[in-house]
């Protein structure tokens, strides 16, 4: 397996990006949430969706760094931290690249980029699905808890940190 190239996205990676995000949440998650959960959390990939994607992605007031990590030229995952909030926003791996360490080199380069912006911790709402991919790189669990879909709906999660 080639080493994946890691960079930060552009708006031309929006539909991989979500596509990903698709097949992490509804393959790789299915057996942890219920459909109407995974449906929430990640819709179909249609035009409506990127679009929204590009509109929240060009302004970014949130101040949202989303990296990608590709593979033969494809997309093969994507994470995102926000230096303001010392958040790590997720590491999703598509399910036909999983288990072969992208989604865990992908993870070392967002905390080094973190701590290239002075955060000195992550913190972050993991899924049930993902909890042992960040306890396996270091991440504690603070509490379990509830994470706020956009809906307003919620989900089971568990918060977690990590001191850089």
């Amino acid at each position: 397996m080639p080493e994946p190239n890691i960079r930060r996205a552009t708006k031309d990676d929006a539909r991989s990006i979500l596509e990903t995000h698709y097949l992490a949440v509804h393959e790789t998650a299915a057996a942890d949430y219920p459909g109407e959960i995974l449906d929430e959390w990640s819709a179909t990939v249609d035009e409506a969706r990127i679009a929204a994607f590009l509109e929240k992605f060009s302004d970014n007031r949130e101040g949202e760094l989303i990296y990608v990590a590709e593979v033969a030229g494809k997309i093969a995952a994507f994470g995102a931290i926000v230096p303001a909030n010392n958040e790590l926003r997720a590491v999703y791996v598509s399910p036909r690249f999983a288990r072969q360490a992208i989604g865990s080199k992908l993870l070392a380069h967002l905390e080094a980029e973190a701590a290239r912006y002075n955060m000195t911790e992550l913190n972050l709402d993991s899924s049930l699905t993902a909890e042992r991919f960040y306890l396996a790189n270091g991440y504690q669990i603070k509490e379990r808890g509830q994470h706020r879909l956009r809906s307003g709906r919620t989900m089971q999660c568990v918060h977690m940190y990590k001191i850089l």
